[in-house]
């Protein structure tokens, strides 16, 4: 039978793989209309270069998670940190895609 910490790990994985992928197409592709919040009288390459890198630190941090949890298990502490985190790096992205710190 498989361990459950592995399964959810493996979930977490997939998930954390997806937002890094998303991420790289923003950052390093130039696609800053992947996001939702793009404003479209912000530079695109400021939006790709902040929100891009931003969302690629969410994915890196999920796919960390992930790791974790399939070595020591779920821990909740562990869980709420990473939910918190995401929550305030999502509201940081969501300020660099609507033009937030640009100057022209």
């Amino acid at each position: 039978m498989v361990d459950y910490n592995l399964i959810s790990g493996g979930v977490w994985l997939l998930c954390g793989l997806a937002i890094c992928y998303l991420g790289y197409l923003i950052a390093f592709r130039g696609r800053a209309d992947l996001h939702s919040n793009y404003d479209e009288s912000v530079d695109p390459a400021y939006v790709s270069r902040w929100a891009g890198g931003t969302a690629l630190l969410m994915g890196l941090l999920v796919v960390g998670y992930a790791i974790r949890e399939m070595i020591y298990g779920f821990q909740p502490y562990a869980l709420g940190a990473l939910v918190v985190t995401l929550l305030v790096l999502s509201y940081v992205s969501k300020l660099f895609a609507r033009g937030v710190g640009y100057s022209e």
